[in-house]
């Protein structure tokens, strides 16, 4: 029915559509990897800024606790005042 030419033309734009579907996969997959890593990079550096700053917050409370109170203290009234109106 079809001709062998025919039949070839068929199978070669079969298989240039399946490597281009391919090769786009293979384009997602490596962007996608790419953007996790940031992800997690950025994830990993917000982690140890917090860290960092929680110790920061820890030994200032240690070393000045009166002070560290009074703060605590003020900030209490201030957003008491703020939420009761």
């Amino acid at each position: 029915m079809f001709s062998t030419a025919t039949k070839d033309d068929a199978i070669n734009m079969k298989n240039a559509s399946q490597n281009a579907a391919n090769d786009a996969n293979n384009d997602l997959r490596t962007a996608v990897n790419q953007a996790g890593k940031k992800v997690r990079n950025v994830f990993n550096t917000a982690s140890d800024e917090i860290v960092h700053a929680s110790d920061t917050v820890t030994t200032e409370i240690r070393t000045n606790p009166v002070r560290s109170s009074m703060i605590a203290l003020g900030i209490g009234v201030v957003l008491g005042a703020l939420l009761r109106r």
